[in-house]
C-alpha cells in the first residue's frame, strides 16, 4: 500500500481508509444495496486532486470508482480508491451569455437555486439533490424535456481527467470526438471535473400533479396514453402508480392510498392541455397544478432523499396497449413490493435533435417504463426484481430493444450496456474508449470496454 501512503501525501484534500473516522459514511454511496469496501475514499478538492489518483490507481493496477452525489454508483470498488468529488463545487453563472460553469460536485438545487434570480435554467429532472455532472453525462430526462431535449444536448463543454493523467477539453472544438460520446456516454472516459451548460429562459411554468384512486389506475393510464397523442412539446408528462407511506410529512388525504397520478410541467401559462384531461377524468382526489416559477416546480419532486436501498427495471416502449396498460397497472398494484412505477411521455424535442450530435440512442421511443422498489434485504430484492422482470417480459409486443444510461440497473453488465445502444453508436464509444482509456480504467460504471 506504499502507492495510497503517496496518494495521501500528494492530495491538498482528504483520504479516508478503513482505520479512519468518516470512512464508514464516505464509503457509501446513495444505493445503499452497493455495499463496497475501498481501500481508500479520496476527497478531491481540486483537479490536481483528481490527478493524483487517477495516477496512482493506474500505476498500481488499483480499480477506480467516481462519485459525487453517489447516485450513479453502479458496481461496488472493492479494494479500490473511490475518488469522491462532492467538494469540487464551484459555480459561475453568466446571465448574458446563458451559461453556467460547474464543478462537478454540484448538485441541481444548488445550480437551479443560482440561476433563478436570472430567470433561467438548467434541464433538471425529477430529483433536485442528484449531481449535475453525472445527470448530464448519462443522457439526463428533465421535467421539461419535451421542449428543449436531454439535458446532455445542453452540455457545451467538459475538462476531464483521462486515464493517463492529464488535464483535457472537450468540446465542439477541441477533441469533438471526446465530447461527442461524453453526451450519452456516462463516465467511461475519465473523471468530468467541471461542465459548461447552456441556461434557458423560462419565467413561468405550471406544474403539479392530479391523483386519483389506484383502482381506476388503468383507466387513468389509458387515458393519459391517449391525451399525450397530442399535447404540445410545451408539456413534459409522466403517469405514476405509487403507494403513498403513512407519515406525517404526507397530507392527510394521501397517507397510506394506492394512487394513479399524472405529473406534468407545462413551460408557460397555458393550461389547456391539462384542463383537457381533467375534463375527459374527472375531478381528482387532489390537484396541485398551479403556475410558479422553474425553481418551485423542480423542488417538488416526489423521489426520496435519502440514501436507501433500491432495485429498478426500465424499458423503452413502442406504444401503451391495453393488454399493456394491464399489465403494468398490476405489477404496480397497491398490494406489490414495487414502491412506484411510471411511465414518462417522451419525444418532443428530445427526438429532433440530430442523431450524431450525441451518443444518446433511441430517440424516437414514444415512451419509457420504470419500475422502482426499496428491499429490505437481499432475499425481497431478488424476489422484487423477478416481478419486474416478468412484468416487462409480458408486455414485450410494446417494448424495443435499448435504454437511457441513466436507466440501466446497477449491477449492469457489459451486455446489457451493449443492448441500450444501437450498434453504430455502441461501436464508435468502444473506439473513442480505446483512445482515452485503452486499459479500462473508468469501468466502475455503466461500463463501455475498448475497441480491440
Amino acid at each position: 500500500m506504499n502507492d495510497v501512503q503517496h496518494l495521501r501525501s500528494a492530495l491538498a484534500g482528504r483520504a479516508f481508509g478503513p482505520h479512519d473516522d468518516g470512512y464508514e459514511s464516505l464509503r457509501r454511496p446513495w444505493n445503499l444495496s452497493i455495499d463496497q469496501q475501498p481501500a481508500l475514499v479520496v476527497m478531491a478538492e481540486s483537479t490536481a486532486d483528481v490527478q493524483a489518483a487517477v495516477r496512482v490507481a493506474a500505476g498500481a493496477g488499483l480499480p477506480l470508482a467516481v462519485q459525487s452525489s453517489g447516485h450513479g454508483a453502479v458496481h461496488p470498488c472493492d479494494g479500490g480508491i473511490v475518488v469522491n468529488v462532492s467538494r469540487m463545487t464551484d459555480l459561475q453563472v453568466d446571465p448574458g451569455a446563458q451559461l453556467a460553469r460547474l464543478g462537478a460536485g454540484q448538485r441541481w438545487r444548488s445550480v437551479l437555486e443560482a440561476t433563478d434570480p436570472y430567470g433561467l435554467i438548467g434541464l433538471s429532472g425529477t430529483a433536485h439533490g442528484v449531481g449535475v455532472v453525472g445527470y448530464t453525462l448519462g443522457g439526463g430526462l428533465g421535467i421539461t424535456m419535451r421542449t428543449f431535449g436531454f439535458a446532455a444536448d445542453s452540455l457545451l463543454g467538459a475538462d476531464l481527467v483521462t486515464a493517463d493523467g492529464e488535464l483535457v477539453r472537450a468540446d465542439d472544438a477541441q477533441n469533438p470526438d471526446l465530447f461527442w460520446a461524453l453526451k450519452g456516454g456516462g463516465g467511461n472516459f475519465g473523471v468530468v471535473t467541471s461542465i459548461d451548460l447552456r441556461l434557458y429562459p423560462v419565467p413561468q411554468v405550471v406544474n403539479g400533479m392530479m391523483a386519483y384512486p389506484g383502482a381506476r389506475a388503468a383507466e387513468v393510464v389509458s387515458a393519459w396514453a391517449q391525451w399525450t397523442q397530442h399535447v404540445p412539446d410545451d408539456v413534459t408528462s409522466i403517469v405514476m402508480l405509487v403507494t403513498i407511506p403513512s407519515v406525517p410529512e404526507v397530507p392527510e388525504p394521501m397517507r397510506g392510498q394506492h394512487l394513479v397520478m399524472v405529473l406534468a410541467t407545462v413551460v408557460g401559462a397555458d393550461t389547456a392541455a391539462l384542463d383537457q384531461l381533467r375534463s375527459q377524468l374527472g375531478a381528482p382526489l387532489i390537484d396541485t397544478f398551479a403556475p410558479s416559477g422553474y425553481l418551485r416546480a423542480a423542488m417538488s419532486g416526489m423521489e426520496p432523499e435519502d440514501p436507501s436501498t433500491s432495485a429498478g427495471r426500465s424499458a423503452l416502449l413502442t406504444s401503451l396497449s391495453e393488454p399493456t396498460i394491464a399489465q403494468l397497472t398490476a405489477a404496480g398494484g397497491p398490494n406489490s413490493p414495487i414502491s412506484a412505477l411510471e411511465i414518462r411521455h417522451l419525444g418532443g424535442a428530445a427526438a429532433r435533435a440530430p442523431r450524431d450530435s450525441s451518443a444518446i440512442p433511441h430517440r424516437d421511443a414514444p415512451y419509457l417504463v420504470a419500475m422502482h422498489a426499496a428491499p429490505a434485504d437481499e432475499a425481497q430484492a431478488a424476489t422484487t426484481v423477478d416481478l419486474m422482470d416478468e412484468a416487462l417480459a409480458g408486455i414485450a409486443d410494446d417494448t424495443r430493444v435499448g435504454m437511457f444510461l441513466n436507466f440501466l440497473h446497477h449491477g449492469s453488465t457489459t451486455d446489457e450496456v451493449r443492448a441500450a445502444y444501437d450498434p453504430a453508436t455502441y461501436t464508435r464509444l468502444t473506439e473513442v474508449k480505446r483512445d482515452y482509456d485503452p486499459g479500462n480504467l473508468f469501468r466502475y460504471n455503466h461500463n463501455i470496454p475498448p475497441a480491440t
